[in-house]
């Protein structure tokens, strides 16, 4: 099971509260980074900023782990929580959407709006989750692009095309 990292703002508190009872429930691990009690007077940024770091530090140590936020304004916190280098946040309301965003850019960080009807964003939730990035060549490269853009500003370094048996990708069956 993966390492959650959940994040909420006055406007997804109950919300991000069932999921997080949810995704324990399911066996997963749950770390709490918002108020642990409901501030009207919250900002979202801290929270966004808390999570997506905490992703991308496990992730770099080889820790299966995703964010997820839930806010009062959904974009606001992809926007936020994708200052973090390494942060690849998105926002999905149903679980196709999710799993899409998994297998296209390996989204790490899940944002969803507080008025979600509980079902659905625990669905969506689940879908992110257990989702794998496919083992495809032209993704992959994708991705790489993006990084490469993200760090140096550039994505020259991936402009050749290769062929897939020029890159040792592997699918584990």
């Amino acid at each position: 099971m993966a390492r959650i990292h959940v994040g909420v703002d006055h406007g997804g508190y109950e919300l991000g509260r069932a999921l997080q009872t949810r995704a324990e429930a399911a066996g997963h691990e749950v770390v709490w980074h918002g108020a642990e009690t409901l501030d009207p007077g919250d900002d979202y940024p801290l929270f966004a900023i808390r999570v997506g770091a905490a992703v991308v530090t496990d992730q770099d140590a080889g820790v299966d782990a995703f964010g997820l936020l839930v806010f009062d304004e959904a974009s606001a916190g992809v926007v936020a929580a994708n200052k973090v280098n390494g942060a690849r946040a998105v926002t999905a309301g149903s679980p196709r959407a999710a799993a899409t965003t998994r297998e296209v850019v390996d989204a790490n960080v899940l944002v969803l709006e507080g008025i979600a009807y509980e079902e659905n964003a625990w669905l969506t939730v689940s879908a992110f989750v257990t989702t794998a990035l496919p083992h495809d060549v032209a993704r992959g490269r994708q991705i790489l692009q993006i990084e490469e853009y993200e760090n140096a500003g550039t994505i020259e370094g991936w402009a050749v095309q290769l062929e897939p048996e020029q890159i040792a990708v592997r699918r584990e069956d």
